[in-house]
């Protein structure tokens, strides 16, 4: 396969995910779908243009020659980390929203390759506090509790 059909394809599959995405989030109680329907509608926008976009000059040269499939982990990441989100939206619902958080934030920041272990310490004494502050005491928004927390 030609690397600008596949462009073409992936573009049209994030369409179609996205309008189905979206589909799924109508009807919520209390406007709680407007975040996600935003962001569907803006993958859509993106991918429309990312389709467009293969019909230029500039790109088709650019796109020229055959896909090359490489099975090393750093081609395949970003599914890994996609994996990852998925089974981190089952544990927040399995073992509770703060557990869960905290234990994502460390493995998706080894995972993508961050390594500068202060920063991360740092960020998280920064950030969970703060995740709590915003959700429980300024929103009031209950969140999802599981077995811990």
């Amino acid at each position: 396969m030609t690397r600008l059909m596949a462009e073409r394809i992936v573009a049209v599959a994030l369409i179609l995910a996205g309008g189905f995405m979206y589909t799924q989030s109508t009807g919520w109680p209390q406007r709680a779908g407007a975040f996600p329907q935003f962001a569907e509608v803006g993958i859509m926008v993106l991918a429309l243009g990312m389709f467009v976009r293969t019909f230029t000059a500039r790109d088709k040269e650019r796109l020229k020659g055959m896909v090359k499939v490489d099975f090393s982990y750093t081609s395949w990441k970003p599914l890994y980390i996609m994996l990852l989100g998925v089974l981190y939206a089952i544990g927040v619902f399995q073992i509770g929203f703060y557990v869960t958080s905290f234990v994502f934030y460390f493995i998706a920041t080894y995972m993508t390759g961050l390594r500068d272990h202060k920063m991360i310490v740092i960020t998280a004494v920064i950030l969970f506090p703060l995740l709590y502050v915003f959700f429980t005491i300024a929103l009031g928004a209950f969140l999802p509790e599981g077995l811990l927390f």
